[in-house]
């Protein structure tokens, strides 16, 4: 069949559309990030010289449409292994609100208000276990509590260190508890009472049926080399010596053998033994004579554990001991397991770890000894900040303090600093040195500047953008009482919907005047101050003069004065968009849901002394932030922060204070301090000496959730997802005529039309510019979308067999990049949404017919 289509010059009508052959390397999977380079459009768009208009409008849309990934968004960092994020399904750990006042008084969210407890199912080192004694089997459970209820410790909160560094950390304060271990047996473990030969003693120190048994803890297997009576006179004390180790073994004496540990080797020789000691040479070195149950330390820090020493004095007789190379060491000792206190700090090796105070808890009656629980309640030695990345092992370390606090390294704590989200800025800041401005986002998510007060002297200003001795009309006033008159080029702010709900949305406008009624075709206009449009509503005769129809919501318009005795004149809105004005006074809300609150002529941090709006000779004007809307957070409530302004007496000039917050600046600092909500709002207060203060708040969409992990064994973290769709930012100088291009394969191009008007795409596709060779490969109500390698660049064609098409195709392009796939795709249908987009097909080529046929390009 043949593809036929008319090229006529004389009225600009175009042709579009060829084959190219052979393989591609480039592909329509990469688009748009192959002609992306730092968020900045790398290449040009490229028509042809007399190219009709839809091939401008499709070039157009493209590059409208045209998105990347920015860095930044919403993400989190996840832990793979043995790992608990501290949270729950209905509860998640929060930031502190910035209160400096005290390092050790700032509340906040602390692991006791997400979980007293946690166990197996929350990670896997506490799981479920069996001590297989001597005599029987006894199961237990295993927790790791969180007793301490103050609500300063254990927190997420902005704080400087003790290295004077100021940021969030994880916060544990000097003798509150880390975490409580416990093993729980579900029927009481018990041993009888012997003798060292085994034989039943009522006054014995031995554990008989405990010892030379394995018993799991914390995710490490240990062999208790070691169960005792203490002091076995009077009886109700234990002690168990416990061991793990990288390698275990038994030898015989003068037998060697090689081990490897960590990729080192070691070579291992039982040197001497005897009833009561073995001694070892490790790769040249001697050991001590180490008792059964004792350690030794080499020279590189690796611990050699003896486990067991078998002598037989008799000729014969055999002559062994049992090691750990790589020995982990634990002693827990408890002299009354009948009483809930601790008498003895855990030991690790040999020595005794400040702040891990152990509890035994059973009963002792001289013949059988019983163990119902073994507990480990650790406290922190000093103040430890944990920053963003850091371990709390290392903290300790670094604290000069035993990091085997955590149960012999048994666990970890880990900070991966908050959540990463979507952010903008919320502004108080200076358009002079007499002016204040609000900056907020609006309900389309635009940014708008509320003219909040201007400064006319000492303790007097003006609530809006010019000053309150102008005359009406040019004050530039910022209207929020519904009861208050608005005059041309008045601001005035509109918010309907519920915050509590989500639902609200906010907009500044600004009033631009208004037809006399008794014109031809009145009309009454506003300018929108986030998107800059011009908003142009008809004038009706009745009451309601117009109807503002902004984010789905409508605000009627009444008129003040006779809107027949000339244009501009005064009127009233129904600024809460519950369809009837009366004297409501209007908050603000930002996109992300954050709202601001206005009082007027107040005294300081007071409250209102005027039940109505007057724009001039107010005192302070008084701003607070709230968050309305409960689903923006989960438990904690941020505190409210309030700002308050005046003028002061040189020049005047405007200033503000902050309160709610006590907020802190970093060492070195002057001028600025900074600090959280518990939204994850990060604050920025600015106060120069002989300028204005500034105020930022870097507001997220969702809340910044503190990342703690507690860990056991080997874990690997990584961060999850991140970025933001952002709008590519295409320059002035990005598009040109092909005639313009003189090397086709010197950038990356984009190329809107086909060889027949287009003589880039002619090049890139080797075809002829003559009809009708340049429409081969085309055929009606298609396009195409084709990839080339081009040189060290690659290029893209968007062209269609009419104008028509190649306009649905460019919005294919930009609307629906994400289906595009492979070197090339056909486009076919006449709206880009309904388009169907699938593998191109062969198109067979026939004689051209005669006939000619106009087309609409």
């Amino acid at each position: 069949r043949m593809v036929k289509r008319l090229l006529a010059v004389t009225t600009g009508v175009t042709m579009l559309g060829a084959t190219a052959m052979g393989a591609m390397a480039a592909s329509l999977d990469n688009y748009p990030n192959d002609f992306v380079t730092d968020g900045v459009f790398d290449g040009y768009f490229v028509v042809g010289e007399n190219a009709a208009t839809v091939d401008n409008l499709a070039m157009t849309d493209i590059a409208a449409g045209m998105r990347y990934m920015a860095a930044g968004g919403a993400s989190t960092v996840t832990v793979e292994g043995d790992a608990w994020m501290v949270g729950t399904s209905a509860k998640f750990l929060e930031m502190a609100d910035t209160d400096a006042t005290s390092v050790s008084d700032q509340p906040g969210e602390t692991f006791y208000n997400i979980s007293t407890f946690i166990g197996d199912e929350e990670l896997g080192g506490l799981v479920d276990g069996t001590w297989s004694t001597n005599e029987n089997d006894y199961n237990f459970q295993q927790f790791l509590f969180f007793d301490d209820t103050s609500n300063d410790h254990t927190i997420v909160k902005y704080s400087e260190n003790d290295d004077d560094v100021t940021a969030d950390h994880l916060y544990f304060e000097n003798g509150k508890q880390i975490g409580r271990y416990k093993l729980e047996f579900t029927s009481t473990a018990q041993s009888d009472i012997t003798d060292a030969n085994g034989a039943a003693d009522t006054t014995g120190a031995y554990l008989d049926d405990f010892e030379d048994t394995t018993l799991d803890m914390f995710g490490k297997s240990y062999s208790v080399v070691q169960a005792r009576r203490p002091t076995a006179a009077s009886g109700g004390g234990a002690k168990l010596i416990l061991m793990a180790g990288a390698t275990a073994d038994t030898l015989l004496e003068g037998e060697s053998k090689s081990y490897t540990i960590d990729g080192k080797d070691y070579e291992v020789t039982l040197s001497y033994v005897d009833s009561t000691f073995a001694k070892f040479v490790v790769n040249g070195e001697t050991t001590n004579k180490i008792a059964d149950g004792g350690t030794f330390v080499l020279s590189d820090k690796t611990e050699v554990g003896v486990s067991d020493v078998l002598y037989q004095g008799y000729a014969g007789g055999i002559h062994s001991a049992s090691f750990f190379l790589g020995a982990s060491k634990l002693e827990l000792q408890d002299t009354s397991v009948a009483t809930a206190t601790s008498s003895h700090e855990m030991k690790v090796g040999s020595e005794s770890i400040d702040g891990a105070d152990v509890i035994i808890s059973g009963t002792d009656d001289n013949t059988t000894f019983s163990i119902t629980t073994i507990e480990v309640n650790m406290t922190a030695q000093d103040n430890y900040f944990v920053g963003a990345g850091e371990k709390l092992s290392d903290v300790i370390l670094a604290a000069g303090d035993e990091k085997e606090l955590l149960m012999g390294n048994a666990f970890e704590v880990e900070y991966h600093g908050l959540t990463e989200e979507d952010t903008h800025d919320i502004m108080l800041k200076k358009s002079s040195a007499r002016r204040y401005e609000l900056r907020i986002f609006d309900g389309d998510d635009n940014a708008i500047d509320l003219p909040v007060a201007y400064a006319e002297a000492a303790w007097n200003f003006t609530f809006g953008k010019e000053s309150g001795t102008n005359t009406n009309g040019n004050r530039e006033a910022l209207v929020i009482s519904e009861s208050e008159q608005i005059f041309k080029k008045d601001y005035f702010l509109l918010t309907a919907g519920t915050p509590s709900a989500g639902s609200a949305k906010s907009y500044l406008l600004q009033y631009s005047g208004a037809d006399d009624v008794d014109k031809s075709s009145p009309k009454i206009k506003f300018k929108n101050m986030g998107s800059g449009e011009t908003l142009e509503y008809s004038v009706s005769n009745s009451t309601t003069r117009a109807t503002i129809k902004l984010g789905g919501y409508s605000f009627i318009v009444n008129a003040t004065s006779d809107p027949g005795t000339g244009d501009d004149w005064q009127i009233r809105v129904d600024l809460g968009g519950d369809g009837s004005i009366g004297a409501n006074q209007i908050n603000a809300v930002d996109s992300y849901g954050a709202q601001f609150a206005f009082v007027l002529n107040t005294t300081k941090y007071g409250a209102t002394s005027s039940t109505g709006q007057t724009e001039a000779n107010q005192t302070y004007v008084m701003i607070t932030q709230s968050t309305p809307n409960a689903d923006d957070y989960d438990n904690q409530l941020p505190t409210n922060i309030v700002l308050n302004m005046t003028g002061v007496t040189s020049d005047p000039e405007m200033r503000s204070t902050i309160s709610g917050y006590t907020l802190l600046a970093p060492d070195g600092v002057t001028d600025v301090t900074y600090g959280y909500t518990a939204m994850g709002s990060f604050i920025t207060f600015n106060e120069p000496s002989s300028d204005p203060d500034e105020f930022t708040l870097n507001y997220p969409k969702e809340q910044m959730l503190p990342q703690v992990y507690f860990t056991t064994g080997a874990t690997t973290s990584a961060l999850a997802g991140g970025g933001t769709s952002t709008p590519v930012t295409v320059t002035v100088d990005a598009t040109k005529l092909d005639v313009e291009v003189a090397d086709v394969s010197a950038q990356n191009l984009i190329v809107v039309g086909g060889p027949c008007i287009n003589s880039v795409a002619a090049d890139l596709l080797g075809s002829s510019m003559d009809y009708p060779a340049c429409t081969e490969g085309f055929k009606p109500g298609t396009a195409r979308i084709k990839m080339f390698d081009n040189g060290d660049n690659v290029a893209m064609l968007v062209a269609g067999y009419t104008g028509d098409e190649t306009r649905v195709a460019g919005k294919v392009v930009a609307q629906r990049y994400s289906e595009l796939s492979g070197e090339e795709v056909e486009v076919e249908g006449t709206s880009w949404s309904s388009a169907t987009i699938g593998a191109p097909t062969v198109v067979e080529e026939v004689m051209a017919d005669e006939t000619t046929e106009e087309t609409t390009e």
